[in-house]
């Protein structure tokens, strides 16, 4: 043993420095790239809850808008969805009780008038400024023609959310299914989820812009590198032009996973690369979001580690996103 121990007393000076070379460029590794910035983190409570938390998207002031099924906080009994809105406390480091958005935002069930009215909203994209929110609604439902959601639009005033209105034709359709809208980077081209005809197959994503009246143009199949014979929604985009959004394609993990492209132009897009194993399971990993700032993204997914309940929503740095096959 005491020889043992000399021999590693007596090193020579090249050893040592040696050493303090390997651990220091392990420290700096380790600071670099902590676990923290490794992990994938569940949003925690009181956003997740025993109850499934979906689809959300932020201001850039940090406000949140997402939708949950909990029960109790629901505009009515059996409401399937509801939109929340929270706040971040940076004085605490946690979210702030979030808030139903209430009628008239979420519609109460409505079966009486016809069975495809659940009062069932969801899918909401919260514009930077704060004030306009899109989203998915079956109050207009119905089972003659079969039309089971369209999209609506709210506006905040005086800090009162008006009335929610219908995004009309050539956006909702009867036969669409339209869901998922979401503003690109430009502050105007809206795109969204539809099945319409002249698709690729299942959901494909579209987008549309504004004439110069306001009026929303014939919206723009967002081509094979976006779309495929699977199931594509949810645009969020980034401020390099980056855009991600879920698909069902080949080549996943298993499930829906996220997948994100390049902008070359308008309704034009570079290959789209799986984000890799940090952010998609085997599970359902869905819905792509962009919290302020350019260093995290989120997500909702079914993934069962880590998980609150049947659905939560989770977030990880953007240095666990692969943006190259």
């Amino acid at each position: 043993m005491t020889d043992k121990l000399l021999k590693i007393r007596i090193c020579s000076p090249v050893t040592v420095a040696l050493l303090i070379t390997l651990l220091t460029t392990s420290a700096a590794i380790s600071a670099e790239k902590s676990w923290v910035d490794l992990a994938v983190h569940n949003f925690g409570a009181p956003i997740n809850t025993l109850w499934a938390e979906g689809e959300l998207s932020f201001a850039d002031d940090g406000t949140m808008v997402y939708c949950s099924a909990r029960e109790d906080m629901a505009v009515a009994p059996g409401d399937p969805k509801d939109l929340y809105i929270a706040t971040f406390n940076a004085a605490t480091g946690s979210w702030n009780t979030p808030v139903n958005m209430g009628l008239p935002v979420n519609a109460a069930p409505a079966t009486e008038v016809d069975p495809l009215r659940l009062g069932d909203d969801r899918e909401p994209w919260i514009t930077a400024d704060g004030n306009t929110i899109y989203f998915k609604s079956d109050r207009l439902a119905s089972t003659i023609p079969r039309n089971a959601n369209d999209l609506f639009v709210t506006h905040k005033t005086n800090g009162v959310w008006s009335e929610p209105e219908v995004v009309a034709y050539p956006i909702s359709t009867d036969a669409g299914n339209e869901h998922c809208p979401a503003i690109l980077q430009d502050g105007q081209t809206l795109c969204f989820a539809s099945s319409r005809e002249g698709g690729y197959g299942g959901s494909d994503i579209w987008c549309s812009q504004p004439d110069d009246d306001g009026n929303w143009q014939t919206p723009v199949n967002q081509g094979p590198n976006i779309n495929t014979a699977g199931e594509e929604f949810h645009f969020s985009q980034d401020a390099n032009g980056r855009v991600y959004f879920t698909s069902s394609r080949p080549g996943g993990y298993g499930g829906m996973d996220i997948w994100g492209a390049m902008q070359l132009g308008p309704n034009r897009w570079g290959p789209a690369t799986n984000l890799g194993p940090q952010i998609n399971t085997a599970a359902a990993d869905m819905c792509p979001a962009l919290p302020p700032g350019s260093d995290t993204i989120a997500w909702f997914s079914t993934r069962s580690d880590n998980n609150l309940g049947s659905i939560d929503i989770f977030w990880t740095q953007k240095l666990n996103v692969r943006t190259s096959p």
